[in-house]
């Protein structure tokens, strides 16, 4: 049972029989990566996400015990204008407001979600206010409540927790990454796919959800200097020459950043972006068309 404690309707709309403002049961099923869907359908089951929330609710409170304690919470009196995004952004995806906050512990311009069914909430850098655009901003949010809103969190905690223990294990290590980590990784790099297509959705405008993209691996720098699809370029023509180097990937839980912001470009040019949003186009890439190219797109193997 979920856990309501002032503004905040702790959990995810996972499972839940309301229905979103775009009249589904699950918004998030409908712009889903197929990979990332069939997954959190079959992790869906109840004996699974019992054990996953079971072994996580323990991992949350003794790694981001302290952080929920000294960063400020968002709400109508502190962060207005945050809480009004997120109150936004929660609407259109058809999700409870998370519990969020703003904190110091986060390097850079950054932002997370993690947490239970029973208590999921979202932590985002004290730079992401301060240095991003409101729309940017609204596509960050977005981002991390897609995760909330699909279920992801429960399983990307789970993902981090083992990745930190195969690398203190020295022995048992090895074996957890081959068997676990690498497919939990290739589900979450989908999954990631998934949370940038709410982040469209939410803020509508792919140049700043571009921009938004861009400013995490730019920093401070000025990055309307920066051409985006000349920086695709360049870092698709230098993979290509890394030879074994760019099979690090699969280490990673995030697709490089510039295969998500060329995702994103044909995600926001087809049909499925296009029905969620209610409009209508021509010219646009068919679900097949769409799944096929995104999946060239982000596969690193092959």
């Amino acid at each position: 049972m979920a856990l309501v404690y002032e503004n905040y309707h702790y959990g995810t709309f996972m499972g839940s029989e309301e229905k979103d403002p775009l009249g589904q049961q699950n918004i998030g099923l409908s712009f889903a990566h197929p990979v990332d869907g069939a997954v959190i359908r079959v992790l869906e089951s109840a004996s699974i996400k019992t054990m996953f929330n079971d072994a996580i609710k323990v991992a949350v409170s003794a790694q981001h015990g302290v952080l929920l304690s000294t960063g400020i919470a968002i709400d109508h009196m502190n962060f207005p204008e945050l809480y009004k995004v997120f109150d936004e952004c929660c609407e259109t995806l058809g999700i409870p407001m998370p519990y969020a906050l703003v904190t110091n512990d986060l390097p850079g311009i950054n932002a997370f979600a993690t947490g239970t069914d029973e208590f999921s909430f979202v932590a985002i850098s004290n730079f992401v206010p301060k240095l991003m655009p409101l729309g940017e901003q609204k596509f960050i949010i977005a981002h991390e409540c897609g995760h909330i809103a699909l279920g992801h969190v429960v399983y990307h905690t789970a993902t981090s927790l083992l990745s930190s223990s195969a690398s203190i294990v020295p022995v048992l290590g090895p074996l957890v990454a081959n068997t676990v980590i690498f497919p939990l990784n290739a589900w979450s790099r989908c999954s990631e796919i998934t949370a940038d297509r709410a982040g469209l959705i939410c803020c509508g405008d792919l140049k700043t959800a571009q921009s938004a993209l861009l400013r995490i691996v730019g920093g401070f720098t000025d990055i309307g200097q920066v051409d985006i699809d000349r920086y695709i370029e360049q870092s698709e023509a230098t993979m290509k020459t890394q030879g074994i180097g760019k099979y690090a990937e699969l280490l990673h839980s995030h697709p490089m950043i510039a295969k998500r912001i060329k995702a994103l470009e044909l995600f926001a040019n087809s049909e499925m972006y296009y029905r969620v949003k209610g409009w209508t186009g021509e010219n646009l890439l068919t679900d097949d068309e769409l799944n096929k190219r995104v999946e060239q797109l982000i596969k690193i193997v092959g």
